[in-house]
């Protein structure tokens, strides 16, 4: 079995992904990125790895995450598989450091900014870092986003990555993943 790696842009349902694999896929944990990102943080400040765009998010967090892989594999021959999920693996880094993992990334698609906004209030809950903040903040995060949405689609397809677009019938397209992922683990 293999590792999977889901990644992408805000609000895409790498979470809701992320959760309905490891309910599916009974032998995967769960890694947040956003989760070790904030213990780094609290423990390590000057790390700079931090929820407040620290300088080595896209960097130094995809290697500690990759070396956790990489020890679980030697010292547990890999008794025990991960799903990671968060935004700051870059196809690019995901090449580099996560070759062996079934590699996913979401995103929108070709949606305008104000439709990005639609779909993102319609999955907000009031667990969600989006759900309190207001519609002038989010389009302002949106529109930084949209660029590197389509960076991280172009990206895929020179590396072989499989990207979906998860702003339409979002429900079935996460079947469409599970099914994926199970093809390619062979289960």
């Amino acid at each position: 079995m293999k590792n999977i790696l889901i990644s992408g842009v805000p609000r895409s349902g790498k979470t809701t992904l992320s959760m309905l694999l490891a309910n599916e896929l009974k032998n995967y944990h769960i890694i947040s990125l956003d989760c070790i990102r904030n213990a780094l943080d609290d423990t390590f400040p000057q790390l700079e790895i931090n929820p407040r765009g620290g300088k080595n998010n896209f960097t130094e967090l995809p290697k500690f995450v990759s070396r956790i892989l990489y020890y679980n594999k030697r010292d547990l021959r890999n008794k025990i598989n991960y799903i990671i999920e968060g935004t700051q693996i870059l196809p690019d880094t995901a090449k580099e450091l996560f070759n062996d993992c079934i590699v996913i990334f979401l995103g929108h698609g070709n949606m305008k900014p104000e439709q990005i906004l639609d779909n993102i209030r319609k999955y907000d809950t009031p667990e969600e870092y989006s759900y309190s903040r207001d519609d002038e903040t989010m389009m302002k995060s949106i529109n930084k986003h949209i660029k590197i949405d389509h960076e991280i689609e172009q990206k895929c397809k020179l590396y072989g990555f499989k990207y979906f677009d998860t702003s339409k019938n979002r429900e079935q397209v996460l079947k469409e993943i599970l099914k994926y992922i199970c093809e390619e683990n062979k289960i």
